[in-house]
């Protein structure tokens, strides 16, 4: 019998070489060893698991040797609930839904700890798993060597290839690692209107709290007087007014991730859509301070309303919140919703919900609607300002829709979406910003002239 290919046992790669150059070496499955079992181990690899960095660490507990025991663990990892309801619960189709998730979420690299408990067959899988939703597999064994039965099943499923043995701190240090953390969270910023609004800001803060202000600031100006010719055009359709700047603030602040950066954006925008010619006005809500406005100033997903969407293991169930949350749009509005509707923009996703109307979700929560498209239908790229206008493709599918491909009609997504905001712990906004109205300074008598 021909012994199985060796598993080549690779020095730390790079020596003296950054995080970067780690990342680039390292091959799409390696073996990390941890011969003595150390504590340490465990630890500083557990705090590499970032979902919002492409990393998610799982830890299977002792007997998990079956595909759908390690599926359960590996939902557990991407933030699924294991004791949610029956219509969150993982199915005997828990395997693909692991690697659907995987795969929407755009997961880099997938660590598997304990990895010497599991049977060779999982290492198989877990191969297949991974080179199918384009991550990159560590296989962390304790306090021994892969057996040689798993090294077979490791390098049949990887094409015969030979592959790479680390020590663990090699594989620490290829993992991505978080980005420098900001002091505190977003500055309290002046409650002015948006024309005072940036010398306001820099006479009460600090230069450090300041900078980090105007770099929001002047990221949305810009983003906004991008949106301005499209708006322009807008007005001149039967489209409401209240729900064009609707939209178009959605889009430039649903990024942000407290009230503050919140009114930041809002002002930034109005700035920056005002040297375009375009008023908005939301003075007779926003005035004279916020706590007398009806405009809502909530981020709409935070980290942690992301978090919490996240326990949604349905993917529908998870779209239809989230678009709930994001949009504040009636299930009436999303039912008849494409999947060629959606295309990738700045990271996230942009949603065209008429040739007049589009929104967006962040980078940090577009996973949750990725989930739900058909892996045939991935989103496409969409134009720098996120507004362009391009067709439905023939055929796509709908985004909502029953196991036969039929249409999820109104009822069944409010059904659907209520469960799903019942067991994440959400609480649904209305438009934020529909109470808005936005007139073309351009158009008046002798503005412009």
């Amino acid at each position: 019998m021909n012994a199985p290919p060796a598993i080549a046992t690779v020095e730390r790669p790079g020596a003296g070489l950054g995080t970067a150059a780690l990342e680039e070496d390292a091959p799409r499955v390696t073996v990390v060893t941890d011969p003595d079992d150390a504590p340490a181990c465990l630890a500083e690899v557990q705090a590499c698991h970032a979902l919002d960095r492409g990393v998610v660490v799982c830890l299977p507990p002792p007997g998990s040797v079956s595909r759908s025991q390690l599926a359960a663990n590996l939902l557990v990892a991407l933030g699924k609930s294991p004791g949610a309801p029956a219509a969150q619960r993982p199915t005997g189709l828990a395997w693909d839904l692991a690697g659907r998730w995987l795969a929407a979420e755009r997961v880099t690299d997938l660590v598997v700890l304990g990895a010497h408990r599991l049977p060779p067959a999982r290492w198989a899988d877990l191969a297949i798993l991974a080179a199918t939703t384009g991550s990159r597999l560590w296989l962390v064994v304790h306090g021994t060597d892969p057996t040689r039965e798993q090294r077979a099943a490791l390098t049949t499923a990887h094409a015969g290839r030979v592959l790479a043995v680390w020590p663990w701190p090699a594989g620490l240090s290829a993992l991505p690692h978080a980005d420098a953390e900001q002091d505190g969270g977003f500055p309290a910023v002046p409650d002015v209107e948006f024309s005072r609004f940036r010398a306001a800001a820099r006479r009460v803060l600090a230069v450090g709290a300041f900078t980090r202000v105007d770099a929001v600031y002047r990221d949305t100006f810009a983003h906004a007087r991008a949106h301005a010719d499209d708006l322009r055009l807008s007005l001149l359709s039967r489209v409401s007014r209240a729900d064009l700047i609707d939209a178009v603030l959605q889009q430039l602040t649903i990024d942000a991730t407290s009230t503050d950066e919140v009114l930041t954006r809002v002002r930034a925008a109005q700035a920056g859509l005002f040297a375009e010619g375009l008023f908005v006005d939301l003075r007779p809500q926003l005035a004279p301070t916020r706590r007398d406005s009806a405009v809502r100033l909530e981020p709409r997903l935070d980290p942690a309303t992301v978090a919490r969407l996240r326990c949604l293991a349905d993917p529908a169930t998870a779209a239809a919140v989230l678009l709930s949350c994001a949009t504040g749009l009636p299930p009436a509005a999303l039912c008849r919703l494409h999947a060629g509707a959606l295309t990738e923009h700045r990271g996230g996703l942009h949603i065209r919900l008429s040739s007049m109307l589009g929104y967006r979700i962040p980078a940090r929560a577009a996973g949750l609607l990725r989930a739900v498209l058909p892996p045939d239908q991935a989103p496409a790229a969409v134009d720098p300002t996120g507004t362009g206008d391009t067709a439905i493709p023939i055929g796509a599918s709908w985004l909502f829709a029953h196991d036969d491909g039929a249409l999820l009609d109104e009822r069944a997504l409010t059904q659907l979406r209520d469960q799903g905001v019942a067991y994440a712990g959400v609480t649904l906004l209305s438009g934020s910003f529909r109470t808005g109205s936005v007139i073309d300074l351009r158009g008046l008598p002798g503005v412009g002239r």
